[in-house]
């Protein structure tokens, strides 16, 4: 059985899914701190000058070090319109983005935990595409530690044989931990498929949101 592991990311981008597509079980991984500046609450679109980022404003003054699973949105401002708004605007005339505005519409429709509302996203993507595999989030498991030690303590506890890494994972993970459990450890790769994009010539590394709201066809 194939494990796999990432944060709960918000809106991410195609190579996240397609590693989600390998697995029998992904993991979300929210009781790890979270990164500030990274891809946890934001995300890139296609703008008409290239990409732009798309960010969910979050509440991090004093939290310093605060879990993934702890960190709640900044309603100071109506955000949620405002990415609808800017989606609409930019993928407007998309062939996908009227089911890109109703499951967004939905999602934001949630609380104000971060994690909860990636989840909730991310799991209505994965259904949109009829992807099949499990999702687990590590808050649900027992298993404890950290880098290469959490990670196979997850794998073990889920009953998995492999864990399937991002490519950097070669960069940071100690193989050894992995053996002296008895998974074998396995490396993704992706390369994102062209598909019609508005504002000029395809660019890749973009959230999912664009995949979905250009209609583009489903890549595995």
């Amino acid at each position: 059985m194939i494990v796999t592991i990432h944060q709960p990311n918000f809106a991410p981008w195609t190579g996240y899914f397609d590693k989600m597509t390998k697995a029998d079980v992904f993991v979300l991984l929210d009781t790890v701190p979270f990164t500030k500046g990274g891809f946890q609450n934001r995300v890139k679109i296609k703008g008409t000058s290239g990409p732009q980022w798309l960010t969910v404003p979050v509440h991090t003054k004093g939290r310093l070090g605060q879990l993934t699973s702890a960190v709640e949105t900044n309603e100071a401002t109506p955000w949620r319109e405002n990415h609808v708004k800017t989606l609409k605007t930019l993928y407007g005339r998309c062939a996908g983005f009227e089911a890109a505005e109703a499951l967004l519409t939905e999602v934001y429709a949630g609380g104000v935990n971060l994690a909860d509302l990636c989840v909730d996203l991310i799991t209505r993507v994965r259904d949109h595409y009829g992807i099949t595999t499990k999702l687990v989030r590590s808050s649900q498991l027992r298993a404890t530690g950290s880098s290469s030690e959490l990670l196979a303590a997850i794998v073990a506890e889920l009953g998995g044989d492999t864990y399937l890494s991002g490519p950097s994972g070669r960069s940071y993970l100690d193989p050894q931990v992995f053996a002296d459990r008895g998974i074998a450890l396995d490396y993704h790769s992706f390369q994102p498929t062209p598909y019609p994009q508005p504002h000029g010539d395809f660019v890749g590394g973009l959230s999912m949101l664009d995949h979905l709201a250009c209609g583009a066809d489903p890549w595995w």
